[in-house]
């Protein structure tokens, strides 16, 4: 992050095919409860819900590695943030609030009062009147995003001192995490702030770390796929645990800790496949993490409409691979038409520097 280490930042294929992994797990989690019928089949399989912290264990990697080498001040870290995650969030869930409000048959949960709407686009975690006892806003995936907020917050201010950022990390989140376990505090916002999820980033941070120092190249390509393997049956082994709970960083942290590090360590060893189709997915991902609670709704009205539903093999496979095409192909279309754009016209107004967008999932 000195003058004297400046780098170039290829493009890491096997990050944004994890994004890609990620987002589709998210929509996994919520299109199996869309349906009460298929919700009681399905609903012990939780593991999609583990795509965030795969989501944060990435964003940390994508934090340290966009910002080293560069001389990048609080400011402008901030306001790179901001026009990246900000503007396109409020946009759905102002959207999602009207259409709640216009038509609640097509939400299952969404409640919401002008102060949780006001807490929503601030990123101030609160509890949820839809979905009570859950730290949600009104957009129920941008949950994600307060932790993000608070991150990039930490993060920006630790610019003073680039070097020392995953150490003071380290030491700042954990003494967080232990103060959760600790007091287990019920404000909402304390919860989040004291959630061992916040270790999940600072994971990512010192794989990004270990990538750029080199470190990586000394590792075989085959640790790296054992990782991956591991990490990702690791997920698989808690589909029926559910392990929402203060234990979740342990239970989905670690095997998505081991799935970034395996992916990466594939990939400086050169042994990483090239698709455009992945690329694309990792490059749209946050469209599509955003957009997909809206597409669903929409997706099961028009299915119970069409379908009687009935918990057959044959009919919850039909309707989970529609949900999804259903979700990537909006989730694409916003991207291009909509993310893309506004991202592009920010920058240009807004940085002095040449605008750059930042492609990728909930946690770019």
């Amino acid at each position: 992050m000195d003058k004297e280490v400046r780098v170039a930042h290829p493009t890491i294929h096997s990050i944004q095919y994890l994004r890609a992994a990620a987002a589709l797990m998210v929509v996994f989690h919520h299109l199996i409860i869309q349906i009460d019928v298929y919700e009681a089949v399905l609903h012990s399989i939780s593991v999609g819900a583990a795509g965030v912290d795969v989501f944060f264990v990435i964003s940390g990697f994508v934090i340290w590695f966009v910002t080293y080498g560069k001389e990048v001040s609080a400011g402008e870290f901030f306001a790179k943030r901001v026009i990246r995650v900000v503007p396109i969030y409020w946009l759905i869930t102002l959207v999602i609030a009207t259409a709640a409000t216009a038509a609640p048959h097509l939400f299952k949960s969404t409640q919401f009062e002008f102060a949780q709407l006001v807490q929503s686009l601030l990123f101030i975690p609160h509890y949820s009147l839809g979905l009570p006892g859950n730290v949600y806003p009104i957009l129920v995936p941008g949950w994600t995003l307060n932790y993000e907020m608070f991150f990039y917050l930490v993060f920006g201010l630790l610019l003073v001192a680039p070097r020392q950022i995953p150490m003071i990390l380290l030491s700042a989140f954990s003494v967080l995490v232990v103060l959760g376990f600790v007091f287990e505090p019920q404000n909402a916002l304390l919860q989040t702030y004291t959630s061992g999820l916040l270790l999940e980033f600072v994971a990512g941070v010192f794989i990004a770390k270990a990538y750029t120092d080199g470190k990586l190249k000394q590792l075989p390509s085959v640790l790296g796929v054992v990782l991956l393997i591991a990490g990702a049956a690791g997920l698989l082994a808690t589909a029926q645990v559910n392990p929402f709970g203060p234990l979740r960083a342990l239970y989905w942290g670690v095997p998505g800790m081991m799935m970034v590090l395996g992916a990466v360590i594939i990939e400086v060893n050169g042994s990483v496949l090239k698709s455009r189709v992945l690329h694309l997915l990792g490059d749209a991902s946050y469209s599509i993490y955003l957009t997909h609670i809206l597409a669903l709704g929409v997706y099961r009205v028009i299915w119970s409409k069409l379908v009687t539903p009935e918990a057959t093999a044959g009919q919850m496979i039909t309707f989970i691979v529609g949900g999804l095409l259903v979700t990537v192909i909006g989730g694409i279309v916003f991207h291009f038409v909509v993310e893309k754009p506004v991202t592009r016209f920010l920058q240009k107004s807004l940085l002095k520097r040449k605008p750059t967008v930042v492609t990728g999932g909930a946690s770019a």
